[in-house]
């Protein structure tokens, strides 16, 4: 299990559209307003609240500032093995994302894997933590929709995340899963996508999260994306989300 703090800071209004979730998320808004849609229903989470996620989700999602501060949230990102680990009770409806109200147990628990992620504690001292923030989550009524075994993309997915900037090829994917390339080809055509599609998600999700959780320059973060050209990469980042990337900072 992997688990990742991000701490995401806007000073301006953002709205992105059909945001990937790769991992299953818990964060905390501290300062402004999030607001999410799938096609089916809309919430906000305002301060103090909660958005637990889980993987595989494709959400439209506006950050708003408050108006004497920039959006402000913590996001702890775990690996969808964590959800698998734990026994949901049946006593509700599972939900594939949910806005939770703060509660003694689950601010607690998240303040505990916030403080053991900023220290860089051991892998296995947070793997109890993480653990501690599923019972907080439990408590609070969150019931998450049953996880099945990866798919094929999202074997991919994962393979490609690790190092989204290098060279990717078929072939090399292929050997990496013990198949051929026709093998990997047709599981994803199954699933209604293709290697680069896949690729591309990767690689313009990665980019999304730098944006919003670091200084670094654009042209910095295209290329560590896989991006050899700006342009393109501004362009595609358009057309995935609806925004350019310089619409995100400011």
């Amino acid at each position: 299990m992997s688990v990742a703090l991000l701490n995401f800071h806007a000073r301006r209004r953002q709205r992105m559209a059909a945001v990937p979730f790769g991992d299953f998320i818990v964060a905390r808004i501290r300062a402004g307003q999030k607001r999410l849609a799938d096609g089916v229903r809309r919430e906000a989470v305002d301060v103090g609240h909660y958005l637990v996620v889980t993987p595989g989700m494709l959400l439209n999602v506006e950050n708003l500032p408050a108006s004497d501060s920039p959006y402000l949230s913590s996001c702890v990102a775990v690996s969808r093995g964590v959800l698998l680990e734990k026994q949901w009770p049946a006593d509700a409806a599972p939900v594939t994302w949910a806005v939770l109200p703060p509660s003694p147990a689950l601010d607690q628990s998240f303040a505990h894997v916030e403080l053991g992620l900023r220290q860089q504690l051991p892998q296995a001292v947070l793997v109890h933590r993480v653990r501690e923030l599923l019972e907080a989550l439990d408590l609070s009524g969150f019931r998450p929709v049953p996880m099945q075994a990866p798919a094929m993309a999202e074997r991919v997915r994962m393979l490609l995340a690790e190092i989204p900037d290098k060279a990717w090829q078929a072939d090399a994917m292929a050997a990496q899963l013990a198949m051929s390339v026709a093998t990997l080809r047709r599981k994803l055509a199954a699933e209604n996508t293709s290697f680069r599609a896949v690729l591309e998600e990767v690689r313009l999700a990665r980019a999304l999260t730098l944006i919003q959780t670091t200084s670094q320059p654009l042209k910095r973060i295209a290329e560590d994306c896989g991006y050899l050209s700006p342009s393109r990469f501004a362009a595609r980042f358009r057309l995935r989300f609806g925004t350019l990337p310089s619409e995100l900072r400011g």
